[in-house]
């Protein structure tokens, strides 16, 4: 059985354990490695990620009186989270369900959900939380999926086009996190062995299969990963403030990720530490996307890790969203012999690192990289090998 279809199952059996019969509905996301492009997708750049075999499982069924009744693994004790579709945003309720309600919420201003419906949802989820994989994103997705399958016929069903904006828009908007569109895209547009090109300044995405030879590995830090909780938001400011600085000297600029290596030596003196160091980042890694994809395309598999390896010493250096954690296990990967590069992957300050390996990376040498980051942390990490997975499945039950 595949890590999908068993994630379907375990949260049909939950729905019925915690609300009786069966759902009508449900849908599974995978969670996603940003394996190059670090913030550039909401400074209008090409980023490149991959979806994963762990994701998000939601099972629905639609209630008639206009209460939200929600289960999930982040619940204590199995008790069942209960709101309304009329006091949903003001009930103090636990962050997590800002995400599904979040969605919920667009649903509603695109009016897909019918006057004085309800709702029932059981989530249940293999991805880690805090470990920079955007479980939120595949959370929101798979809500977002499991909704058109229960309020509309296929033929008249919203796209995944219009899933991955309605999940996005949540985050933007309801959760409040001025994410760009990676996690969802990935999450929604995944192919098997293929990674997904995402050029967010024109929203055009394009698949790179791959190498048969290659897969990752995931090393987690023992640093929980959480953007609500991290400068990304002043990131996000920083990047803005370095785009205006530079838009009073190069007329027509749009965004960060496009400015031309010769107009950021000629005029980044104009802007203040931080804002320079940002945008040195954000023009340089845009640089590294481009020679990662070529690599890739080349089957240069040394020169696409070395694109890796660059891409976390300029987060660390110039973008500052690495910590000690990220970097001991970035080093200590690269110093193994089937490790062809290796990143922080995701927003940073926790989370995880990804190595891009060939199929002859050995436990043993993932064993020795955990063994350097226990002897100076006194944590073990885990880490685990993955491929580039599928993305969004979602289904209407039969009744």
């Amino acid at each position: 059985m595949s890590t999908t279809q068993h994630a379907l199952q375990t949260v049909s059996r939950r729905f019925c354990n915690s609300f009786g019969g069966k759902p009508e509905s449900r849908a599974y996301a995978p969670g996603r490695l940003e394996v190059i492009g670090n913030h550039t997708d909401y400074n209008g750049g090409i980023v490149v990620g991959a979806a994963i075999e762990q994701g998000t499982a939601v099972a629905m069924r639609q209630r008639d009186d206009g209460r939200i009744r929600l289960i999930s693994d982040a619940c204590l004790e199995d008790s069942v989270l209960e709101t309304s579709m009329n006091t949903y945003t003001s009930d103090g309720l636990p962050s997590w369900s800002r995400y599904p309600l979040g969605v919920i919420d667009e649903a509603r201003l695109r009016q897909w959900i019918p006057s004085g419906a309800g709702l029932e949802l059981a989530i249940h989820s293999t991805l880690p939380m805090g470990a920079g994989l955007s479980s939120s994103a595949a959370l929101e997705l798979a809500v977002a999926g499991a909704l058109v399958r229960l309020f509309f016929d296929p033929a008249s069903a919203p796209g995944i086009e219009t899933l991955i904006e309605t999940a996005h828009r949540a985050e933007n908007r309801f959760v409040g996190m001025p994410c760009g569109i990676l996690d969802q895209t990935v999450a929604g547009l995944a192919k098997q062995d293929h990674l997904v090109v995402v050029d967010a300044a024109s929203g055009r995405t394009d698949h790179a299969e791959l190498p048969k030879d290659v897969g990752f590995a995931v090393f987690r830090s023992h640093i929980s990963h959480a953007l609500m909780d991290t400068p990304y938001e002043q990131r996000h400011r920083e990047c803005r403030q370095a785009l205006m600085g530079l838009e009073r000297f190069i007329p027509g600029i749009r965004h960060l990720a496009t400015v031309h290596e010769a107009d950021l030596q000629a005029y980044a003196p104009v802007l203040d530490t931080r804002a320079r160091l940002r945008a040195t980042h954000v023009v340089h890694e845009q640089d590294r996307v481009h020679a990662f994809l070529h690599a890739l395309r080349r089957l240069d598999l040394p020169a696409a890790g070395d694109a890796m390896t660059a891409s976390h010493e300029s987060s660390r250096s110039l973008f500052d969203n690495s910590i000690p954690e990220l970097d001991v296990l970035t080093a200590a990967a690269n110093q193994k012999e089937d490790v062809l590069g290796a990143r922080l992957t995701g927003g940073g300050w926790g989370g995880a690192v990804i190595a891009l390996v060939r199929n002859t990376f050995s436990v043993d040498q993932a064993e020795h990289i955990c063994d350097a980051y226990e002897e100076l942390f006194q944590v073990r990490p885990h880490w685990w090998r993955t491929t580039a997975a599928h993305g969004l499945v979602h289904e209407r039950m039969r009744t």
